[in-house]
């Protein structure tokens, strides 16, 4: 296992750290904490930025997981150490955000304004004030673009989508160019950040200028995903650095060919030791880990495209009732919930109308909510005209008695008018439930309680084998409704729990994050 390399400020000489963006950061930042993963990505961009000079036209794609600290060292010191050894060259820096990029803008600002920065590069300035509009003997200076004084050096920032005409780089840089994994996983917002990438960033690249895209992957078909595809296509060849948390062989450096790190081995154990890692991606008794596609995708960076396998069948817990649940009585059942720890039951519907063979099915999961586990109690599904929807939401309730009845609304006619007409006409306790219309997506929240076998099945019950089938199927399946219900089911269940005690990215990603 690597080590931090240990120096004092004075150690490191101003000549070194002019020519070595990590010696530049460490002498900016002394508190950064590098270790050998930032000396190999620093001399990969050292390599790029040579590149950049010599018209080479580079194009580089960098990939490494959340919270490893390549953001500071690519986003931040690189563009004020490249201004300070070649302060004529000119940025354009983008993120997923405006503001992002703005605040990003801002803290390059900081750096060339620190005092260190000035005992490396005392010819590049900075205009004193903020300055949106020129003037004599002033240079632009704000949180959208600042200019180099007596220089013809410039940093622009914009967020993706944004136009960015008018002005050409020398270097272009996107970091993150999708917030989250909603958005990874919207065609829509995938294909307008290409459609920006192609016909507008693309264009602004100077005759020999780079193009650098710094990214965690989110999605098989994400920026990353379709420059790549392009490539193996026969398209614009990019040079690929891709750091997985955790390393899938043996990996050597390009510097020098020395051994960085043997196969199983931490990106970065500074910060996060293998240990960290895997509780990450495994959870532990008490909570699931991200489960094992996220993990390969944000940790990893090698999505793949849905395959059926979200609900593996081997994942399934398992409890057996003494007595088949749909004979039980009211005190078998008690007797049953105290026995597994159910403190609250719920339901949740998604509804659909009409009894043709082709409809979709009406369909209802009524999930018990335990203290270390949760237990689907019954998965009922049928294809029901609006009265019987009703009806059976009634008879599924009082079958129950759940605390709560959450039924999809959004986009679904059927679904609103069931909760307004049962509000209407009975005391069942029911409730609009909100859902993405991406399944897959949200079918990946809920995935890693499942692969942490935190969710039982009861042995015996009749609907259960037809259940399990379409489970794992899914989503390459015809009808889905009763996953569609079971999914309903486990997020109300795991936004009652509380947010999972995981980085801030993925807490984003499970709707719990800013």
């Amino acid at each position: 296992m690597t080590t931090p390399i240990p120096f004092k400020l004075q150690d490191i000489d101003c000549q070194i750290a002019r020519s070595s963006l990590v010696d530049f950061t460490l002498y900016t930042k002394p508190d950064y904490l590098a270790g050998w993963f930032h000396h190999e990505l620093a001399h990969v961009l050292d390599k790029f930025l040579g590149d950049v000079i010599n018209k080479r036209s580079p194009r580089l794609i960098i990939m490494a997981p959340p919270r490893h600290g390549k953001t500071e060292l690519t986003s931040r010191r690189f563009p004020a150490y490249a201004l300070g050894k070649f302060p004529d060259i000119t940025f354009i820096a983008t993120s997923y955000a405006s503001d992002l990029a703005s605040s990003i803008n801002r803290d390059v600002q900081r750096v060339i304004d620190c005092d260190e920065y000035h005992n490396l590069f005392p010819k590049t300035t900075l205009w004193g004030k903020n300055i949106r509009t020129v003037a004599d003997g002033s240079y632009l200076r704000n949180s959208d673009i600042f200019e180099i004084v007596n220089k013809r050096g410039v940093y622009k920032s914009a967020g993706v989508g944004a136009g960015v005409t008018g002005r050409g780089g020398d270097i272009l840089l996107i970091d993150d160019p999708v917030k989250d994994a909603a958005e990874a996983h919207s065609e829509t917002v995938r294909q307008s950040v290409w459609d920006w990438f192609a016909s507008t960033l693309y264009t602004r690249a100077m005759p020999g200028g780079g193009i650098l895209l710094i990214m965690t992957r989110w999605h098989e078909d994400d920026l990353a995903g379709r420059l790549l595809s392009n490539m193996k296509k026969g398209g614009e060849k990019w040079d690929v650095f891709k750091f997985p948390a955790i390393a899938e062989e043996d990996e050597y450096s390009r510097l020098d060919g020395r051994l960085l790190r043997k196969a199983g081995d931490p990106l970065h154990p500074e910060r996060y030791n293998l240990e960290m890692l895997e509780r990450i991606k495994s959870g532990t008794s008490d909570e699931p880990g991200v489960g094992s596609k996220v993990w390969a995708s944000l940790y990893q960076q090698s999505p793949s495209a849905a395959e059926g396998n979200i609900f593996k069948r081997e994942n399934w817990s398992w409890y057996k009732p003494l007595v088949p649940l749909s004979m039980m009585t009211a005190e078998q059942e008690r007797e049953l919930f105290q026995a597994l720890g159910i403190v609250e039951v719920i339901q949740s519907w998604d509804t659909a109308l009409g009894t043709k063979k082709q409809n979709d099915w009406s369909a209802c999961t009524t999930l018990g909510i335990g203290r270390n586990r949760y237990y689907v109690l019954e998965v009922w599904k049928g294809r029901l005209e609006f009265p019987e929807v009703k009806r059976q939401v009634q008879l599924q309730f009082d079958k129950w008695r759940p605390s709560r009845v959450f039924v999809e609304g959004g986009g679904s006619a059927s679904g609103k008018a069931t909760v307004q007409a049962t509000r209407r006409d009975s005391l069942v306790p029911i409730f609009e439930s909100i859902r993405s219309t991406d399944k897959v997506l949200r079918a990946d929240t809920v995935s890693p309680t499942h692969e942490a076998k935190m969710v039982a099945l009861p042995e015996g019950e009749s609907w259960v084998a037809d259940f399990v089938d379409s489970a794992a199927n899914f989503p390459n399946i015809k009808t889905d409704d009763d996953i569609d219900s079971f999914i309903g089911a486990m997020e109300e269940a795991i936004a009652k729990r509380g947010p999972m005690e995981i980085p801030d990215e993925l807490l984003r990603m499970f709707g719990a994050g800013a």
